[in-house]
This record gives C-alpha cells, structure tokens and sequence, in this order.
C-alpha cells in the first residue's frame, strides 16, 4: 500500500506501508498533509525513513531514486534475535527453491546443503532511520533474506567503525595512486558515520 503525502504544493509518494522510502527524518516539517500521521508516537515507533545520504542532501521529500539504497556494514554480522526470512535461488533450467536465510545462525550452517558466496556483499547493510524509545537510531537489514532490524546500542559504533575503515582504505587509495574520486568515497562515508552517530543523541520533544 502506498503512501502519499503533499510537499511545496505537489502530492507525492513518500513510502510503502512503514518504509518511508522517499522521505527523510529530517524532511517530516515539510509536508503540509500526510497519509501518516507523524504527530503520533506510536506510528513514529514503526516507521522507517530514508538514510541521510550526503550526496542527496539537496532532493525534496518524494524525489528519491533508488528506494532500496544501502551501504555496506564492513565487519558487521547480524546480530542474534533477528527474525529471518527464506530466500528463493534459481537455476537457469527453471528450478526455484526456498531456503531459510544463509545469515540465519540457526539454518546457515546446515547439514543438508551448502551455501557458497561468490561476488558475497556481506552479510547486513544501512538502509534507514527510526524513531525508537525517543530517540533516531539507524536501522540495518539482513542481506540475505532483507529483514530489517534496529542497530541496538552500541552497534552503532560498530558499524561506524566499519564505515569509517572502509572510508580510510579509500583516501589511502587517493594519496597513494591519485584518483580523487577515491578521496570523494572517503569522505562520504566519513559523514554518513557521522550522521549514523549523530542520530543516536537526537530524542523527540
């Protein structure tokens, strides 16, 4: 089910049932209607809005590409507790089959098949943000099975962590070869672990 709201005179999709795939946080005060109800606390404790990219800082509420954006959680696994999906694999003579989520701790390792990773994205990446508890916290997903969950405390810092390795490995590159784009990449992802953190003071009125 779509959700629709209306920004600078124009009604646009803003999400998906909880997923508010165009819509930041930060974007909420600019809506003169809503299909959600973002006054109220209890919606706010189940929706999910769009990651702060950098590189959309400038884009309307509704003017997203890509609503499924992630980035890559380097170093990060999937905590335990998280409810996992089945995840279809095919075979080019027509075959589809379900099988319980290669992330699942309690079903990867299982006896009866093997699960090898080749061009393997990891296992999680940020997708999002919510209002939990009072407060902005960053929001992952299983990259196997795409079932989100909430970055508990401290894995946040964690996950910044692996951004910000990933985010030195790239201006290394740039001071070691030249290419500035490398230097870019850096620098982004710096500041995405910048706004993940950030995130983690902001409490609701």
């Amino acid at each position: 089910m779509g959700e629709y709201a209306v920004s600078d005179g124009l009604r646009v999709k803003i999400g998906t049932c909880e997923d508010m795939l165009y819509l930041r946080a930060d974007q909420t005060g600019k809506l003169a209607e809503s299909d959600v109800d973002f006054g109220d606390r209890a919606v706010l404790e189940v929706v999910r809005f769009r990651f702060p990219w950098p590189d959309e800082d400038g884009n309307a509420p509704g003017d997203f590409d890509d609503p499924f954006r992630g980035l890559r959680l380097w170093g990060a696994e999937v905590p335990e507790g998280v409810e996992h999906g089945l995840v279809q694999f095919s075979a080019r003579n027509g075959y589809l089959v379900s099988l319980p989520c290669p992330e699942d701790p309690i079903h990867g390792d299982s006896p009866e098949y093997v699960v090898h990773r080749n061009g393997y994205g990891g296992p999680a990446s940020l997708i999002a943000q919510g209002w939990r508890g009072g407060r902005l916290v960053g929001i992952a997903r299983c990259n196997g099975c795409e079932h989100a969950y909430r970055l508990e405390d401290g894995a946040e810092e964690a996950a910044a962590v692996g951004i910000r390795s990933e985010a030195d490995r790239e201006i290394r590159t740039a001071e070691q070869n030249g290419p500035e784009g490398n230097r870019a990449i850096g620098e982004r992802l710096h500041l995405i672990a910048d706004r993940l953190l950030a995130g983690y003071g902001e409490r609701l009125p």
